[in-house]
């Protein structure tokens, strides 16, 4: 009796376990469609922004301003309309971009790109001083922002100027967005708007301290338009992935560290318990 009650229980756990598995498998491949059709429609979505992002790229380099005027727009087309982004969700808002090996600043919103700005910042060779070099990463645009900033001891004089996020390990460099110099008296420096726009393959033309220098027009719109918090992404010479991939990798390490926070508090609170 026993004998036999022992194996109709082992044939029930067979059973069960079987289904477990069988219930498991059905499971796990019912996700996997589910992901593969999602993951099909967000290719097919993105194929579809990155033709219209490149029509619209196309069409600011036709109306790029030649030869760059150092105090006027970098394009012939008007500014954007930034206002009218500003509710949209995190990766539909305003961003701005940077890029070394272009040197060109590109103001977007969301996938694609509404503004390109002829610009010029510091390449990050390893013989420069730290202090010279452009910062790279992902960093905010901060409420400090002004016009006519007089440097003494240069005896520069910036028409419009926006300041960004300080990053780590700075060494004294000036983490902001800037109209290109000119001296007190409101003459241009010459040799710094030749470098608008500009990516040299020697070393440094000119010395920025670090900032991304702008037409004077740019720099004023920019001073004027672009929210604090607004994301800017600067990438290096040779970086040539895609900036917003840049952008949705850092809201995505956000998340997952304010997870990480959040548990790391729960569990804190239960040990004081």
């Amino acid at each position: 009796m026993e004998k036999k009650k022992s194996s109709w229980l082992a044939w029930l756990v067979a059973i069960v376990l079987v289904a477990g598995t069988v219930g498991s498998y059905i499971y796990i491949k019912h996700e996997e469609g589910i992901r593969a059709v999602k993951l099909a429609k967000e290719k097919k979505r993105d194929e579809h922004d990155a033709k219209i992002n490149a029509r619209m790229m196309k069409k600011q380099r036709e109306h790029l301003r030649k030869p760059v005027e150092w105090n006027k727009p970098s394009e012939t087309l008007p500014y954007p309309e930034i206002a009218k982004y500003r509710h949209y969700s995190k990766l539909n808002r305003v961003w701005l971009s940077f890029s070394l090996a272009k040197q060109r600043l590109y103001v977007h919103q969301g996938p694609f790109t509404i503004y390109t700005m002829y610009a010029y910042g510091n390449p990050n060779y390893h013989e420069m001083s730290n202090r010279q070099k452009t910062p790279l990463g992902t960093f905010k645009i901060k409420k400090s922002r002004g016009v006519n900033y007089y440097d003494a001891p240069s005896g520069k004089k910036y028409a419009a100027w926006v300041s960004y996020s300080v990053p780590e390990n700075h060494y004294g460099i000036q983490p902001m967005l800037e109209a290109v110099p000119t001296d007190g008296a409101g003459k241009v420096d010459k040799e710094a708007v030749k470098c608008l726009g500009k990516s040299f393959k020697h070393k440094h033309v000119a010395q920025t301290n670090g900032a991304i220098w702008l037409t004077t027009s740019d720099a004023e719109w920019l001073g004027k338009n672009i929210p604090a918090g607004t994301m800017i992404v600067i990438q290096d010479k040779g970086d040539k992935s895609d900036p917003y991939m840049a952008l949705k990798n850092y809201y995505e390490y956000l998340e997952t560290q304010a997870k990480f926070d959040h548990k790391n508090k729960e569990k804190d609170h239960h040990n004081e318990d």
